[in-house]
């Protein structure tokens, strides 16, 4: 799927791209695109103000040395093609896989996309990225999408932040449209195929989180049922147990809070220095090749099609000099298996750059695919340096654990520990959740590992992974090693290839 997208994108995009791309980067983010530079600058301190604000307002913060967020505004969701199928109309989605976590927007979304401003789209996805970084058990469809629209609106004065802003669109549908079930929104997995559906959906998840938020004496109650469901109970019966049994009464004392309590309000600003934005202009290919890098870093493992390397080479030439365009090819000429060419390119760039851990990261590939001790040994002596020269690079730090990984041996504790810190640093990738827990598993560690699966258990977005990680937590909860063990090696019978993009392959 992921190699068909990728010939896609090679057919959509025009060549070259006109418009000169930028990268702005802020402690916390890396925005690239081709906008004009005030606006990018704005758009970098927009996302400043609000990551000050998440923590705020749970009190929490992203682990020290947690990668920044690469978001991309593109002129065309296509321009960028995501690896599922997106709704129609879908101006930004989020993705984190093994090759890296991404955000992606329109920079300029017609009609607000999906009723939501440019800004807001990006507030949006951040704060998806916040709650899995911070977040410490799993958390109900609602409540992920209901955070992330609660605080998208959030409307940064001077002096001043205004929070429970409802956009138009999600207002309209409270006040007009056909209410969906409490049962069903609060479902642990609820249809939204349905269009319209899904947009009662977020309307609802906004207006019970704004509840939830600015209710006097709900705190207690809604995190009683939040770890409640969190540790397996039905979610509707957490919520009857825990925050009211009646849920037709309550779904009439939500319709009045609408009416008469769910007003926006205000916030003193904490502090009045903006972050550090540093802008560089980008060589005059990267809107073109950019798109290439990033969707071959998603891609799952598994040889690149002959077309998708052979549109790579159509774009930058056979011998390309621009550093940029060399990294596409040998990453295009890695992800089809040709390892002689790739390792030759790769230590072409190395030579000039020697301790990128990109680089260090995809040489270490090349020479571990050779599946000889000499690899095994280049492999090892690559990734330590790139481990010495970038210690909280969460990829390197997972590449680093994977290469002790046996067919159900534990891993060796140095081995453990670099992928403990990889979890901990991107707690938002399915892959690692999964390697983490299944090491921990294997060392014995059972309630930790538990621990580790509950949120991606349960993440709305979770997919394939959430329902290995099911099926694992329940294993594990259990105190059934064996069981887990041999749940693992079923699920490796049973799905093979279908496990390219996850942690268990």
């Amino acid at each position: 799927m992921v190699r068909w997208i990728l010939a896609l994108l090679l057919a959509l995009l025009p060549a070259p791209l006109l418009a000169e791309w930028r990268v702005a980067e802020t402690p916390h983010f890396r925005l690239y695109g081709g906008l004009d530079e005030p606006l990018l600058v704005e758009r970098a301190l927009l996302l400043e103000d609000f990551h000050a604000l998440l923590v705020r307002s749970t009190g929490r913060g992203l682990p020290a040395g947690a990668p920044r967020l690469d978001v991309f505004l593109v002129n065309r969701i296509s321009d960028m093609p995501p690896r599922q199928k997106l709704p129609p109309g879908s101006a930004a989605y989020y993705l984190a896989d093994a090759g890296r976590i991404s955000a992606v927007a329109l920079a300029h979304p017609p009609g607000g996309g999906d009723g939501l401003s440019a800004p807001e789209l990006l507030l949006h996805e951040y704060a998806h990225h916040f709650m899995l970084g911070v977040g410490r058990f799993a958390y109900p469809a609602w409540y992920v999408e209901g955070f992330a629209e609660y605080f998208a609106t959030a409307d940064f004065g001077a002096r001043r932040v205004v929070l429970g802003q409802a956009s138009p669109s999600r207002r309209d549908a409270l006040t007009r449209g056909n209410w969906l079930p409490l049962e069903k929104l609060l479902a642990r997995s609820p249809d939204l195929s349905d269009g319209r559906d899904a947009a009662m959906f977020y309307a609802q998840s906004w207006l019970l989180t704004h509840f939830m938020f600015r209710t006097p004496r709900m705190r207690e109650p809604f995190a009683d049922y939040l770890r409640a469901q969190a540790g397996g109970m039905d979610p509707v019966e957490a919520f009857r147990v825990h925050v009211d049994p009646d849920l037709a009464g309550f779904e009439a004392r939500l319709k009045r809070y609408l009416r008469t309590e769910a007003q926006a309000f205000a916030l003193e600003r904490q502090g009045r220095e903006r972050a550090p934005v540093r802008v560089a202009a980008l060589p005059p290919d990267a809107g073109l090749l950019l798109p290439l890098l990033v969707g071959l870093e998603h891609s799952a493992a598994g040889p690149a099609s002959a077309d998708v390397l052979a549109g790579v080479r159509e774009r930058v030439g056979e011998a390309p000099g621009d550093p940029l365009a060399r990294r596409t090819l040998a990453l295009a000429e890695l992800e089809a298996n040709r390892l002689a060419v790739a390792a030759s390119l790769l230590d072409g760039l190395l030579a000039d750059a020697p301790d990128d851990p990109d680089l260090l990261r995809w040489r270490a590939r090349a020479a571990r695919a050779e599946r000889s001790a000499a690899g095994q040994a280049k492999a090892i002596e690559l990734l330590g340096h790139a481990m010495a020269v970038a210690p909280t690079d969460w990829r390197v730090l997972h590449a680093y654990a994977r290469l002790y990984r046996g067919p159900g041996g534990a891993l060796p504790n140095h081995a453990l520990d670099a992928l403990l810190k990889a979890h901990q640093l991107a707690p938002q990738v399915s892959e690692i959740v999964l390697d983490t827990a299944l090491a921990l598993s294997q060392a014995g560690r059972l309630a930790e590992a538990a621990r580790v699966l509950e949120p991606l258990a349960w993440a709305p977005h979770g997919g394939p992974a959430a329902d290995i990680a099911q099926r694992m937590l329940a294993r594990a909860r259990a105190g059934d090693k064996a069981g887990l063990l041999e749940e693992v090696a079923g699920i490796r019978r049973q799905q093979g290839a279908q496990l390219a993009a996850l942690g268990l392959r």
